[in-house]
């Protein structure tokens, strides 16, 4: 009878595989697109069944039983043999559920028996995987764990044992796909015990390392997160990188249309009331824009809201005290404890300079705004006493421009206006500013100079490529956000499409000096031969760059390094800073310290602000009561440096 017949073949079929090393060799053969020699089989087989060396005479009893096939390349499952493992693997499959042998808990909170088609799932989705391959790992991982104790399974084991499995296979590429971002818990202690980090603190700081990790790890090619790792370029604000722009420059009158075309209010201001509502609707103006930038916010030509007010003088000390209450709560809601912030002034009288430098003796003075200053004003006259007002302004957060060339710059040296003979300044969006390590080029040319040449352009050339990225990247985000292209057409009269390839794309560098110190073995202000060479090495950058704007119509510039940038542990270069505040490079052209007197500083300052024509600044150094200062800043104003600043030693 066929019923009997189907009874003899099933039970010849259940006796064929009776024994697991069949059911492992249909399994080994399933996960194959191509037939696999005896060889191999062996190697694979045969390592998990050491006690079982007669290979030859399963494979020839799966053959009879028309499980599989076996031709001059190798062995391959049949129809049958396919079908018939895909029922075994069911069954292995109810059993495990029912027996409940492997419980996973899951990252969503909740436990699941161990599923191996979930497995499969994760490898194709997550790591990009060919179907086959998935399979075969997750029958190899399903039949590790099997032979364990283990009874109870976390989520992020369990993917640390597939991840083993996947570098034991060679498929190192794979495994980087399923890279789980996140922080190490030992860290994540120390931040929960660090009673300086509030609450707010403490989970912004989780989620910006999971931001960085997934720049470095998944968005960047392995190479350019490399250059960033190594320490031979500097990204600023690694977690918002590939999210928006560095800064933006607004003219405040500009600002000021934008809310009276929103409100009722006109330039005059009638009450106390009214000029109360119209400062918190600047304040509100300003935050439309704080999502948008990570360094900072420059509003140019601030004395138009100031005049406003400071006619009255009924209302002129409630105005700042409003005005700047409000500009310290909006950097007061950043956690870096630094300013985001920069205010331009064109003038200012003695009543409004008290004023301002009463706000910033506050005991919060870091959330004060950044000040850029127009110097031309403060020459020899007998309406400032000079001395106290410049004493007063060496603060780090003061800084001069030359407002005759249009030399306003933010936070990062970013020029308003690069472009020569133009003095009409609109609204701009810098775009970042990536900064090249010139003392691991010289490190590694080995005062070899056209080694060190050749580095320097792969250098920028690596620049001009990770821009590529950040525009892609940025452009992606913002694309589709109805308040970002509501704020560039409005602003910047700019089309969605427009404003990522007309942005202000800087490119600087950091520890110049300490690269010519090792190439050249002398310090950049001690001998014109390093001089020289500096000048060339700034002087080959910027040539790139023109070259790159000429060919692309685009908008990169050479920029000098600006304070802050370089507190990245693994790259500082004399193990005597670590654990120190001060940055391991310092931002100076020339040195701190330099033997020259001012008259040379500032001839050797300008051969370099020559090149830096994205945005540069003098910064010189007095000693209390060793120098007289008029004398100094007379000398200073008189060279009509782009920018300038004063600093105590």
């Amino acid at each position: 009878m066929v019923s009997d017949k189907n009874k003899n073949i099933l039970e010849k079929q259940l006796k064929t595989l009776g024994q697991k090393i069949r059911i492992d060799i249909l399994k080994k053969l399933s996960t194959s697109q191509v037939p696999l020699s005896y060889s191999v089989l062996q190697k694979e087989i045969l390592v998990s069944h050491s006690n079982s060396t007669n290979l030859s005479f399963h494979l020839k009893t799966l053959k009879n039983s028309d499980l599989i096939n076996s031709v001059e390349e190798g062995y391959s499952l049949t129809v049958l043999g396919r079908q018939i493992l895909k029922n075994i693997l069911s069954i292995e499959q109810i059993l495990n559920i029912q027996n409940k042998s492997i419980m996973i808990r899951t990252s969503k909170y909740s436990k699941e028996p161990f599923n191996l088609s979930k497995v499969e799932d994760y490898l194709v989705n997550e790591g990009k995987m060919e179907i086959f391959q998935a399979r075969q790992i997750a029958q190899e991982v399903e039949e590790r764990l099997s032979k364990t104790n283990i009874e109870y399974l976390t989520a992020p084991l369990m993917r640390e044992y597939i991840n083993g499995i996947l570098l034991e296979n060679g498929l190192e590429k794979l495994r980087h796909n399923l890279t789980r971002l996140g922080t190490p818990p030992f860290e994540v202690s120390k931040y929960f015990g660090n009673s300086s980090l509030n609450p707010e603190s403490y989970i912004k700081t989780l989620g910006s390392e999971i931001s960085e990790q997934y720049l470095l790890l998944n968005l960047l090619p392995n190479n350019l997160a490399d250059l960033y790792l190594s320490g031979e370029i500097f990204l600023l604000h690694l977690d918002y990188w590939s999210l928006r722009p560095l800064s933006i420059y607004l003219n405040t009158s500009d600002l000021l249309k934008y809310i009276t075309s929103n409100t009722n209010y006109n330039k005059t201001i009638p009450d106390s009331l009214d000029f109360r509502k119209s400062i918190l609707e600047f304040s509100n103006a300003l935050r439309e824009f704080k999502p948008y930038f990570s360094e900072d916010l420059l509003l140019g030509d601030f004395n138009c809201l100031i005049d406003i007010y400071n006619e009255d003088s009924g209302t002129s000390q409630q105005f700042f005290d409003i005005l700047f209450s409000e500009l310290l709560r909006f950097n007061s809601t950043y956690y870096d404890e630094k300013s985001h912030l920069t205010i331009n002034l064109k003038s200012l009288n003695n009543d409004l300079f008290k004023k301002l430098i009463c706000y910033m003796n506050l005991e919060k003075s870091h959330y004060f705004p950044n000040l850029m200053i127009a110097y031309s004003n403060y020459k020899k006259s007998n309406e400032y006493d000079i001395l106290p007002f410049f004493n007063s302004c060496i603060q780090e957060n003061i800084k001069f421009y030359n407002e005759k060339e249009s030399k306003m710059m933010n936070s990062t040296l970013n020029l308003v206006n690069y472009k020569p003979n133009s003095n009409n300044i609109t609204n701009k969006i810098i775009l970042d500013k990536i900064l090249i390590n010139l003392h691991t080029i010289a490190l590694e040319s080995n005062q070899n100079d056209d080694i060190f040449f050749n580095l320097v352009q792969e250098r920028v050339n690596d620049v001009f490529e990770l821009f590529a990225f950040k525009k892609e990247f940025v452009n992606k985000k913002l694309h589709n956000s109805k308040n970002w292209n509501h704020l560039i057409t409005t602003f910047f009269n700019k089309e969605n499409k427009d404003w990522v390839e007309t942005s202000s794309k800087a490119i600087s560098f950091f520890g110049l000096n300490k690269a010519i110190k090792q190439h050249c073995g002398i310090e950049i202000d001690r001998i014109e031969k390093s001089e020289k060479f500096a000048l060339k090495v700034l002087s080959l950058i910027n040539a790139i760059i023109k070259e790159r704007n000429s060919e692309e119509n685009d908008f990169y510039t050479l920029n000098q390094p600006h304070n802050g940038a370089y507190l990245h542990e693994t790259w500082i270069n004399d193990s005597s800073n670590l654990n120190k505040n001060t940055p391991s490079y310092s931002m100076d052209l020339i040195r701190k310290y330099t033997k020259l007197s001012i008259d040379k500083q500032l001839i050797l300052y300008k051969k370099f602000e020559n090149l830096l024509n994205g945005g540069s600044i003098f910064n010189f150094y007095v000693k209390i009561n060793g120098v007289n200062l008029i004398d100094v800043i007379e000398k200073v104003v008189n060279s009509n440096v782009a920018a300038f600043s004063i600093t105590h030693t």
